[in-house]
């Protein structure tokens, strides 16, 4: 485990720039005008920085590690207006690395608390993905996975299996923005659409529906929610028409969250639907989560899957029968 996470050291080295702006003003007669302690603080903060970031850089880009360690070294004994805008752009450069690395770290976080892998688990199962090794890590998560169920049903009676969690309680919405999941069933929880084809839900305090789904981003099955009316009324487009609920047993169903504008906690902040459904080949939500060592896992693509999001005019389920993965 690192000591500072990698958006934490971003956030650090801004102060840290910031700190060496105010310490290094001058006045008309070029001294400066920081206090001593405070020069002494920047110039300390500074090399920290410079260190830990070299450090954390080194392996995923090593050229970028070498130019800035380079550069900050030859502002110490030699500046000039040209070496203060380059270390400058590398300085921001290496920021922006950072933080996209630490975004990276909070999804494989999120990766492993789903998947139940301890850290030295999780550690070996990233090394055979970044060795290509697909097939042993995919056996390593099954065995452990696996394990965690006989071990809860020893302890409890019940079976993991039988346990189906909610989006939304058990399961964070942030957790599945984005990601592709594949539609068992549609339960329709007691909403109506009555003969003037309005929408009415059983109570204002439930969802309209749920869809039992599953995914390789997750352990077991799990209820989605439906929360918009527009979504709810997708969904039965599929349902009560024969010719496409037959392609829901003979192909695939699939549904991803999308909302338009993302607010906290992964909730929609627009009056917008959220669900984008499509219906395609058997197989391909299997092959979109294995594609490039599981690339979609951490940075999912859903548009390869459902096409352009459509939140306004004539919504409707896309039929993609080739999809590009």
């Amino acid at each position: 485990m690192t000591i500072m996470e990698n958006r934490t050291l971003a956030i650090f080295g801004i102060v840290t720039w910031l700190f060496s702006v105010i310490s290094s003003a001058e006045d008309l007669t070029g001294n400066y005008t920081a206090p001593a302690a405070l020069i002494v603080v920047s110039a300390i903060s500074t090399l920290i920085f410079m260190i830990m970031a070299v450090i954390r850089l080194w392996k995923p880009q090593k050229v970028t590690a070498v130019l800035f360690l380079a550069l900050s070294l030859v502002s110490l004994v030699y500046v000039s207006a040209p070496i203060k805008i380059i270390n400058f752009i590398l300085f921001i450069w290496v920021i922006w690395l950072l933080w996209v690395m630490g975004k990276h770290e909070g999804l494989a976080k999120t990766l492993q608390k789903n998947s139940g892998l301890t850290d030295e688990e999780f550690s070996s199962v990233q090394k055979d993905l970044e060795t290509g090794d697909h097939k042993a890590a995919m056996q390593e998560i099954s065995e452990v996975q696996e394990r965690y169920k006989k071990n809860f049903k020893e302890a409890t009676g019940v079976d993991a299996k039988d346990i189906i969690p909610e989006i939304g309680k058990e399961i964070s919405w942030t957790d599945i923005v984005n990601h592709a999941f594949r539609v068992l069933e549609f339960d329709r929880n007691g909403t109506i659409i009555d003969k003037n084809n309005q929408v009415k839900a059983k109570s204002s305090f439930q969802p309209y529906g749920y869809l039992l789904v599953e995914s390789p981003i997750l352990n077991n099955r799990v209820r989605l929610p439906i929360i918009h009316r527009d979504d709810f009324l997708l969904a039965v487009s599929v349902f009560d028409e024969p010719k496409l609920a037959d392609l829901v047993d003979s192909e695939e169903l699939l549904v991803t969250y999308a909302p338009k504008h993302l607010g906290p906690k992964g909730l929609s902040v627009s009056p917008h639907h959220v669900l984008h459904y499509a219906i395609v080949p058997s197989g391909t939500l299997d092959s979109y989560y294995s594609v490039n060592n599981d690339a979609h896992m951490a940075k999912p693509e859903p548009q390869t899957l459902f096409g352009p999001f459509v939140y306004q005019g004539e919504i409707k389920v896309q039929i993609n029968s080739e999809p590009m993965l």
